[in-house]
C-alpha cells in the first residue's frame, strides 16, 4: 500500500502528463491545412499525383544540393570550433608560461647575486694563466698536456687566440710558440681528416647537383692552394675552415695542410709574443715598438685585407654562375 503522500503524487503526476499525452497530437493535426480542408468541405482530398522520373530526378538533385549545403556548413562549425579550441589552447599556454616565468623568475637579490658570480674575461683570463703556469712548472709532463688540451680545443671550440695569449703569458716563448703551434695545426688538421674521410660522401650526396658547390669545385681545382688560403683566412668559424675544404673532392690533403700551415703559424707567433709583451707589463715593462706594429699590420689584415679577398673570390663565383647561366 502506498502512502498518502506518495499517492498523492501519482495522481498529480498523472493529471499533468494525461492531456499533454492525449490532446498534443492531435492539436498538432487540427491544425495541418489538410485536416482543415477536410472539416470545412466534407470532402476526401484529391489523390496525390503521378511523379514523373525526370521530377524525381530533380528532387534527387535538390537534396543533394541540400547535402552538400548541411555538410559544407557542418565543416565550417567544425573548423570554426576547431580554430577556437586551438586558439584557447594557445592562450592557455601562453598564461601558464607567463604565470611560471612569474613565479619562477629571480628577485632583485638573487638576480643581483647570480650576476655578482659571473666571472668577467678577465677572472678567465687570470684563472687560465695560472693553470697554464702551473703547467709550465710541471716540465715535459705539463707541455704533453698542454698540447694535446690545445689540440681538443681547437677540434671543439675552434678559438685558439686566447689560449695562445695565455701560453706566451705563462711558457717562454721557445716553448709557447712550438707548443702552440703544435696544437692548432693537429687540431686543424685532424678535424678536416674527419671531415674529409667520415662525413664528406653523406655531405656531397646532400649538396649533389648544387650549382654553387660545382663552382668551388671547379674554383678548388684550378687554383688549389690560393683557394685554399683564401679560405683559411676568411671571416667564417674555425670549423668552417676545416670542414669546407673537407667536403671538396678535388682538394688534395697536402695543399690543406701547407695552407693550415702558412696561415696558422704567424698569427701563432703574434699572439705568443702579444702574451709575453702583457706579462711584461704586468710586471711594470713597457710594450716594444716593433710589437705594436706587428698589432697594427696584422689587424689590418685581419680586419681588411681577409674580408676583402674572400669577397672577391665569392664575388668571382656569382659572376662565373650567371655566366653558364646565360
Amino acid at each position: 500500500m502506498l502512502s498518502m503522500s506518495a499517492r498523492s503524487f501519482a495522481i498529480v503526476t498523472a493529471l499533468i502528463w494525461a492531456p499533454a499525452t492525449c490532446f498534443v497530437p492531435t492539436i498538432s493535426v487540427r491544425k495541418s491545412p489538410l485536416f482543415q480542408t477536410t472539416c470545412r468541405t466534407g470532402l476526401v482530398p484529391p489523390r496525390a499525383p503521378v511523379v514523373t522520373f525526370l521530377q524525381v530526378e530533380q528532387s534527387s538533385c535538390n537534396h543533394d544540393l541540400i547535402g552538400q549545403e548541411i555538410t559544407s556548413e557542418k565543416k565550417g562549425r567544425r573548423g570554426e570550433q576547431w580554430r577556437k579550441m586551438v586558439e584557447n589552447r594557445r592562450n592557455f599556454i601562453i598564461g601558464a608560461a607567463v604565470l611560471f616565468a612569474t613565479i619562477g623568475a629571480p628577485s632583485p637579490c638573487s638576480a643581483s647575486s647570480i650576476l655578482s658570480h659571473i666571472p668577467s674575461p678577465n677572472d678567465l683570463k687570470v684563472a687560465l694563466v695560472s693553470i697554464l703556469d702551473g703547467l709550465s712548472h710541471s716540465g715535459t709532463k705539463g707541455m704533453v698536456v698542454y698540447t694535446m688540451s690545445f689540440i681538443l680545443w681547437t677540434m671543439t671550440f675552434g678559438a685558439t687566440t686566447p689560449i695562445e695569449t695565455a701560453a706566451g703569458m705563462a711558457f717562454p716563448l721557445q716553448k709557447s710558440i712550438p707548443l702552440s703551434a703544435i696544437g692548432k695545426t693537429c687540431g686543424a688538421f685532424f678535424q678536416y681528416v674527419l671531415a674529409k674521410y667520415l662525413f664528406a660522401d653523406y655531405a656531397r650526396k646532400k649538396m649533389k647537383g648544387n650549382e654553387w658547390m660545382d663552382k668551388i669545385n671547379a674554383s678548388f681545382q684550378s687554383h688549389p692552394y690560393r683557394v685554399a688560403l683564401i679560405w683559411r683566412f676568411s671571416p667564417l668559424p674555425e670549423f668552417m675552415k676545416n670542414i669546407g675544404p673537407a667536403l671538396v673532392p678535388t682538394l688534395r690533403t697536402p695543399y690543406q695542410i701547407l695552407a693550415i700551415l702558412t696561415h696558422g703559424l704567424p698569427f701563432t707567433v703574434l699572439w705568443s709574443c702579444m702574451g709575453r709583451e702583457a706579462a711584461m707589463v704586468a710586471r711594470g715593462g713597457q710594450a716594444s715598438l716593433l710589437f705594436k706594429r706587428m698589432v697594427t699590420i696584422i689587424s689590418g689584415v685581419g680586419l681588411v685585407v681577409s674580408p676583402t679577398l674572400f669577397g672577391m673570390w665569392v664575388k668571382g663565383l656569382g659572376t662565373s654562375t650567371e655566366e653558364s647561366d646565360a
